[in-house]
């Protein structure tokens, strides 16, 4: 599933919460829905303001919870955004109705009534604003781009370009090293003019297992046979001297 950006920054979503209730707050102390235009524009002034304020708090509260998800799954896409919106809804109208029937406003609704004629309006005519001012914030944010690996032969033109978890073994062939690597799941090969020792300098995370083979240890899959050793899509031999390198990883 598609990744999204997600800004983390309390900062910059303490200003898309004061956007929205200040929102809020204008729209039901000027427009007045239902039972608010019984009210004086001074006693809206003084009691739905407060709604604004709960709708702050809810959705601040729910940042920590939403940047802990992101750090723990290191992801975040749309059934989460989804969930966190939900999740503000249930919050606002929960702490909604318990102020609506306090003293102060003295609501007659019952938590159904209030829930389906009064907040359900008010949340869709809320939810584009809400939408769009998580999409602007995030969209602002920068997508850290993952470390590429490159790798060069002699002609300019050459030139492999993958990540590092998609390269799985490096192997000499004669005056070229063959590139043996993933691209979507699927098993690649790319002849560079380059030598084994010149990439086992530039990538000293990788494992040599032979004179002629240079492994990427998280591909190590199985032993084979005792002179020979699996990796993902494909087999390679190892040298005895350098099996006891290959023990370590096991």
């Amino acid at each position: 599933m598609q990744r999204l950006p997600l800004n983390t920054s309390f900062k910059h979503h303490t200003i898309v919460a004061l956007v929205i209730s200040l929102w809020l707050v204008v729209f039901l102390v000027v427009i007045a829905p239902f039972d608010a235009a019984d009210l004086d524009f001074n006693a809206r002034f003084v009691i739905l303001p407060i709604y604004g304020v709960i709708s702050f708090v809810a959705y601040m509260l729910l940042i920590p919870l939403q940047n802990w998800v992101f750090q723990y799954l290191k992801k975040w896409i749309i059934p989460l955004e989804l969930l966190f919106i939900i999740a503000f809804n249930f919050v606002q109208i929960v702490v909604s109705f318990v102020y609506y029937k306090t003293d102060l406003v003295n609501g007659d609704y019952n938590f159904q009534t209030f829930g389906l004629y009064v907040y359900l309006p008010i949340a869709l005519i809320i939810l584009p604003i809400i939408i769009f001012c998580r999409w602007f914030l995030n969209k602002k944010t920068p997508i850290k781009k993952k470390n590429v690996i490159t790798l060069k032969g002699d002609n300019k033109l050459d030139v492999l370009k993958i990540l590092p978890d998609d390269l799985i073994c490096v192997s000499s062939a004669d005056n070229y090293v063959e590139v043996s690597y993933l691209i979507r799941g699927e098993l690649h090969k790319k002849l560079l003019r380059n030598t084994l020792k010149a990439i086992q300098h530039d990538l000293p995370d990788l494992l040599k297992v032979h004179r002629s083979h240079l492994i990427n240890p998280a591909h190590f899959k199985a032993w084979n046979d005792s002179k020979s050793i699996k990796l993902t899509g494909m087999e390679i031999p190892v040298s005895k001297n350098y099996k006891s390198a290959i023990m370590e990883l096991i």
